[in-house]
């Protein structure tokens, strides 16, 4: 459910990216995966998976949660450039790792 969720939101934030002229960015799904250090006897062992979007312009990475990417899906507008998609994710107080 979450991985196919995921996997959406990252596929239309790109695909809107790429069609209106904002080449050069990436966006991928990431996971964390854990599992608890001690489970009851007889219990198995669960994992527990986050899943979040990278989006990735070469200079610049975010971290987004599902809920920020997919509000970030529905912002994104046709003739946007990286500063501008860089600068509603501030807006969705996402960390940003500056690259180069």
């Amino acid at each position: 459910m979450l991985a196919d969720d995921a996997r959406e939101i990252a596929s239309a934030i790109e695909e809107r990216l790429k069609t209106g002229g904002c080449q050069g960015v990436t966006a991928t799904v990431k996971t964390n995966e854990m599992s608890p250090k001690s489970v009851p006897a007889g219990a198995g062992r669960p994992t527990f998976i986050e899943y979040f979007i990278r989006i990735d312009d070469g200079a610049r990475l975010a971290t987004l949660n599902l809920g920020q990417a997919a509000e970030l899906r529905d912002e994104v507008e046709a003739g946007w450039d990286s500063d501008r998609l860089f600068e509603a994710i501030h807006a969705l107080e996402a960390p940003i790792e500056y690259t180069t």
